[in-house]
């Protein structure tokens, strides 16, 4: 059964979104993860959130493959 649940982060660390760029590299390497349904990035507001299948991907998972991209981010909702 497909459990969709929206999640947030947002980035604290030195690494910032600047650009569009950024925000193109993050929602395309998450939704190459098993379960993202949707990922808004937004570089003004240093936010990320995505919709995400928790039957098939994790909180956890998201943020792991944001740390690889180089983002220390802190769960803003669905924590």
């Amino acid at each position: 059964m497909v459990k969709i649940e929206m999640v947030e982060f947002t980035i604290t660390g030195e690494n910032r979104m600047h650009c569009s760029g950024c925000e193109q590299r993050i929602g395309n390497a998450l939704r190459r993860l098993p379960g993202v349904q949707d990922v808004r990035a937004s570089a003004h507001n240093q936010q990320v959130v995505a919709s995400i299948d928790t039957t098939l991907v994790s909180r956890d998972q998201v943020r792991i493959k944001l740390a690889q991209l180089g983002y220390q981010v802190e769960s803003s909702r669905g924590a």
